[in-house]
């Protein structure tokens, strides 16, 4: 009979946080993390990126400045795109959300970091940042104005508190979805290369030489979703780059 590991599959273990440097303030734990580690690494990595792509501007680019002149005229094409000319000032926050989330979730395939991404509390912090940043944007450009889009000029008076209800929902639940959508995509992507991974262990623990072969089967699958896994993270940084471009739209302008 199989021993029962009291830690887990690995699978799950994966998502757990050391604590590297232990600091407690007004009896908050406000520890420093892998989590925090990872972002601070992504951080720094990113900007010595930009900063070396940056250090010889030519008119005829070298690959890296070619490389960040790209990610950049794509995230500025598609902002200005989605919510016109008027939302160019916004083009850097949404282009430091895009490449935080990006080369976060990609650093996190590498075995020395840690997926901060894959932690729900991490996304719906980017998510209500984004939320913050909308309002105070659409206050700023239509005043008490941007409240029309709770209730549409014309609607009957009889409808008007249920759709005022459901609209202002909807819309405080808008951070929640923009939050757990990344949440939920890069945790499954997560556990799912790590399930082919414990079968791994698992196969040569129960069979050994045997089971070294037929490990081959699910090394092969976890190269397989390490593909799809990067697919994900490059379409899921671009949603959550296209919906924050929508609701800049919608606080550029007024329904």
């Amino acid at each position: 009979m199989a021993s029962y590991d009291p830690e887990g599959p690995y699978a799950i273990r994966q998502f757990e946080l050391d604590v590297l440097i232990p600091i407690e303030a007004f009896g908050l734990d406000l520890s420093f993390t892998t989590s925090a580690q990872a972002m601070v690494t992504t951080v720094i990595l990113v900007v010595a990126f930009l900063a070396y792509s940056a250090r010889k501007r030519t008119m005829v680019p070298g690959r890296m400045q070619a490389a960040a002149e790209a990610i950049y005229a794509f995230v500025a094409n598609t902002v200005l795109k989605t919510a016109g000319p008027e939302a160019r000032p916004a083009i850097p926050f949404v282009f430091s959300l895009f490449v935080f989330i990006l080369f976060g979730s990609l650093f996190g395939l590498t075995p020395v970091k840690f997926t901060f991404t894959s932690h729900l509390v991490v996304t719906l912090t980017l998510a209500f940042v984004v939320f913050t940043y909308v309002n105070v944007l659409a206050l700023q450009t239509q005043g008490l104005g941007f409240f029309r889009l709770f209730l549409p000029a014309g609607t009957p008076v009889y409808i008007a508190p249920v759709l005022l209800t459901v609209e202002v929902i909807s819309y405080l639940f808008r951070p929640i979805t923009l939050g757990v959508r990344i949440f939920a995509n890069i945790l499954a992507g997560h556990i799912m290369i790590k399930l082919f991974a414990d079968f791994c262990v698992m196969m040569i623990d129960a069979l050994g030489g045997v089971g070294i072969g037929l490990s081959l089967f699910p090394v092969m699958m976890m190269v397989i979703l390490y593909g799809f896994e990067i697919l994900i993270f490059l379409i899921q940084s671009y949603i959550f780059m296209l919906i924050t471009s929508i609701y800049i739209r919608d606080s550029l302008h007024a329904h």
